[in-house]
């Protein structure tokens, strides 16, 4: 009857997974099952019945603790005996056991004599573990890194609490930015370090790094190999990782131009851990990878702002010089609405790379495969699961990376459109023009005007372009004209919206070539050239929005300085005026209102293809 009870006994451990054992402290004589020899791959003869042969396959640095536990439970400390540890395995790697057991029997002394219990392989459970605690170190530092770049707005400041996440990451007293000036001069510009370790700040370092060395080295870190000596000494660091900063480059229109354009390198991250050795795991070098990539983002990002505010300083010299000479009114409150435009975008310029979306991706690929092969997880990480709302992060996290970049190039439309608009390369100079970027360039810039309100709904721009030549005028004051023309269309269609609320607003802007003798727009709304021959390549302009249209007596006096309509606050009314005297005095064109009530109101702007004066002309068809 035992012996059918043990032999049931061990059948139900073995369908278990369960080895089991028994020990005599007495004797040190012990016996382990068949399973739980094969646990280990062992066959039932390869181990003896003895203790020693236990103490041999223990890992050593599970061996002491191993001692502790059990000394504990044995004096009562503990009211069970369990332990998790390394065993040999015959294959010779090291296996993961969990065992436990308990005394049968004491002596009359109190002291024990006889032990029995169980051995189970739980290798996959503290792989799956490490796995996890993996990912959430990753996904710690990565949310560090994303709050510090969305909070900080200077540069330096962003980079050194970067570093630091980096540095308490992965347990290392030493990470550097170190930055490669144009000029070969080149310093550590950023760091973090733990002290008594030396600053490297401020010290220049004459050292010349060579494209194909990065290469080379990117190489041996996916190959998972340790030759960066020559790196290291060069840097005169010792370095454990060095990852190259690098900015993306402007995209060509060019596929052909684009494949072969290489990344700018901007500087190298550098880590270093003074006095120790380490063997980086993949999953450690791939999160620095994504935060070096990162940290290019905030620095590309930080010179595109360096590039506004430039841009926004010369608007506002501008400004002020256009003023005192009568020829801008508005634009300081258009420079304001511009920077407001620009300042939201801006958020999302950091995470505009594509190995984001990518390592999002992997990510939660290696979650569903953790679901799949684990559908049982262990209580503790299903009740965290549950908090974490994974089906939502699946989802919306791709999203949030692409409306990222959806940001990323509005500001970039942004950026051009301010260049365009302003004509910062030939400012002051009259120069062959592309009209229509000018005219896309003012109604990028006017997009806040234009989109749907939670008050009205959005204007509709509609457009009919020619095929203009390049006209030879002063790009940056038609693209005030465009300006003003536009600013006073969406101001005209916003008040009929308050009154009709049924009302569709639209603006649209047709651009022809013509050939004609004189000026087609004259005090007349038609006039016949049929008997004079073809002199002159004229471009015409129409700007018309339907809205309730200017008044008679009013419409003559739009081109009068200070003249206005508009509540005190809301315009000078000179932008009409600088309008008329850019088109006239300065490009010897023409400028005309037509406009119905009830119907809207046209601008026709008339300009030559070439730059010359023409008096006769003027004196002829003027209005």
């Amino acid at each position: 009857m035992v012996q059918h009870s043990q032999a049931a006994l061990q059948i139900a451990l073995s369908t278990s997974g369960l080895g089991w054992w028994n020990w005599n402290l007495v004797t040190n004589q012990t016996y382990y099952d068949p399973q739980w020899k094969r646990i280990l791959g062992y066959q039932v003869e390869e181990i003896t019945n003895h203790y020693q042969s236990f103490q041999q396959l223990v890992h050593p640095q599970d061996w002491s603790k191993l001692q502790q536990v059990l000394q504990e439970y044995l004096q009562g400390d503990k009211p069970k005996f369990e332990i998790e540890l390394r065993m040999l395995a015959k294959s010779g790697q090291w296996k993961w056991i969990f065992s436990s057991g308990q005394v049968l029997e004491w002596d009359k002394f109190g002291q024990p004599v006889w032990m029995i219990g169980t051995h189970r392989d739980i290798t996959q459970e503290k792989i799956w573990q490490e796995n996890l605690q993996q990912y959430q170190k990753q996904e710690q530092v990565l949310k560090n890194v994303s709050k510090h770049i969305n909070s900080s707005y200077k540069l330096n400041n962003l980079l050194a609490n970067v570093l630091q996440e980096i540095r308490h990451f992965l347990q290392i007293n030493q990470v550097v930015i170190y930055s490669i000036q144009p000029n070969g001069r080149s310093e550590v510009v950023v760091e973090s370090l733990t002290p008594p370790l030396a600053s490297w700040q401020n010290i220049d370092i004459q050292v010349s790094i060579s494209e194909k060395d990065l290469e080379t080295y990117q190489l041996s870190i996916k190959k998972e190999t340790k030759t960066i000596d020559k790196l290291s000494s060069e840097l005169q660091f010792n370095s454990n990782l060095v990852f190259p900063i690098l900015l993306k480059q402007q995209e060509s229109e060019n596929p052909a131009a684009a494949q072969h354009k290489k990344n700018k390198l901007w500087g190298l991250l550098i880590i270093s851990d003074h006095g120790h050795q380490h063997q980086w795991q993949k999953w450690q070098i791939d999160t620095v990878t994504y935060i070096s990539q990162q940290i290019a983002v905030s620095i590309q990002q930080q010179q595109v702002w360096e590039q506004v505010q430039e841009i926004s300083q010369h608007l506002q010299i501008t400004q002020r010089q256009l003023l005192q000479n009568d020829k801008m009114a508005n634009l300081g409150q258009t420079v304001a609405e511009m920077a407001d435009e620009i300042y939201h975008p801006v958020n999302f310029i950091y995470s505009n790379l594509h190995p984001a979306s990518q390592y999002a991706e992997d990510l939660i690929k290696l979650i569903e495969l953790y679901q799949y092969y684990y559908p049982k997880p262990q209580p503790g990480i299903t009740s965290y699961l549950q908090k974490l709302d994974l089906s939502l992060i699946k989802t919306d996290f791709l999203k949030l990376l692409w409306s990222m970049r959806s940001g990323s190039e509005r500001i970039e439309e942004i950026i051009s459109a301010l260049r365009n608009f302003s004509s910062l390369d030939d400012a002051g100079k009259m120069k062959k023009t592309n009209l229509h970027e000018g005219i896309n360039s003012v109604l990028r810039i006017l997009q806040h005007r234009l989109k749907q309100k939670e008050d009205r709904p959005g204007i509709e721009v509609i457009k009919y372009f020619g095929e203009l030549p390049l006209i030879e005028c002063y790009g940056g004051e038609l693209n005030q004209v465009f300006m003003n023309i536009l600013n006073n269309a969406i101001d005209a269609l916003e008040e009929r919206m308050k009154q009709d609320y049924a009302f569709i607003p639209q603006i649209c802007i047709r651009t022809e070539v013509v050939t004609s003798h004189l000026s087609l727009v004259t005090s007349n709304e038609t006039h016949r050239f049929e008997q004079l021959p073809p002199k002159k390549q004229k471009v015409l302009i129409h700007i018309y929005d339907n809205g309730q249209g200017i008044l008679p007596h009013i419409k003559r006096r739009i081109f009068e300085p200070f003249f206005t309509t508009k509540p005190m606050g809301k315009g000078k009314g000179l932008g009409l005026s600088i309008s008329h005297k850019i088109i006239v005095e300065k490009h010897h064109g023409k400028l005309k209102c037509n406009s119905q009530l009830g119907q809207g109101t046209e601008f026709i702007i008339e300009m030559n293809t070439t730059a010359r004066h023409y008096t006769d002309m003027r004196k002829r068809a003027s209005f």
